[in-house]
């Protein structure tokens, strides 16, 4: 009896350890570096991009934010899941106040979960600091003289994706960036499409792992077709804060030409 009370106390200390690692690895602030080599960049000086996606309910650190100012990026790309049900519209302004305090654009594309705020919410948040959201339409960017096109593809899971539409504007010959919550637009590109790099969240990198076994592969970087790709752990959490063997993670994204 002494022995099962003994090993009771054993687990339950565990427990609480391990909840409390999952808990801490959460509220983490890590801003990983990256840098795409493009041949349409060929001619162009580098392209910095800071790219942050499934903030869900946390408040973007402030400590992140100079972090990655230091980095000088020449855009802010927002890759869905800004908020979700339940966040507060003073949380959601606040975070979108700290983007835009880069002082460059701010490009915003929805995820299965902005769809749990009242949209006209959003879209005034959006208006009243001048972010740019995208929803299957693309925009032109105007970088030291040379211009980019930026797409953004609507929710997949929510089945609000027109790829079609979204790249329909594009000139191929220019530099091209895919933004889409959802990892799965990897699956709709073509090689003949013209987009260059591609920038997605949505998986949290499984957000719980237990070695190599998550619902979700980790983040990474690679190529599909003739574009480079970033998939993001993202920055905060869904259903429960917590997180293990999946840190959260922001990026500053450099595009430059191959030397």
């Amino acid at each position: 009896m002494k022995l099962s009370v003994k090993i009771a106390g054993v687990l339950t200390v565990a427990a609480a350890a391990m909840t409390a690692k999952m808990y801490s690895t959460a509220k983490g602030n890590h801003l990983k570096t990256h840098t795409f080599s493009l041949s349409k960049m060929k001619g162009k000086p580098p392209l910095t991009i800071f790219f942050i996606s499934d903030i869900h309910k946390r408040l973007i650190d402030q400590d992140l934010i100079q972090k990655a100012r230091s980095h000088a990026p020449h855009l802010v790309i927002i890759g869905g899941d800004l908020a979700e049900g339940g966040v507060p519209s003073t949380r959601i302004e606040e975070n979108i106040k700290r983007l835009v305090s880069f002082g460059v654009p701010v490009l915003f594309v929805w995820g299965n979960n902005d769809y749990e705020i009242r949209q006209h919410r959003l879209y005034s948040i959006f208006k009243a600091h001048g972010v740019i959201s995208l929803r299957n339409e693309s925009v032109s960017f105007s970088h030291s003289g040379h211009t980019i096109g930026i797409a953004g593809v609507d929710d997949i899971k929510m089945e609000m994706d027109h790829y079609e539409e979204a790249i329909k504007a594009l000139d191929k010959s220019q530099l091209n960036i895919l933004v889409c919550h959802n990892p799965e637009i990897h699956e709709q590109i073509h090689d003949t499409d013209g987009i260059d790099a591609i920038f997605s969240g949505h998986t949290h990198g499984g957000q719980i792992r237990f070695g190599k076994f998550g619902p979700y592969e980790l983040g990474k970087t690679g190529r599909v077709k003739q574009s480079k790709y970033l998939i993001s752990n993202g920055y905060g959490t869904t259903k429960v804060p917590f997180r293990l063997g999946a840190k959260p993670e922001t990026h500053i994204v450099t595009l430059c030409a191959p030397e």
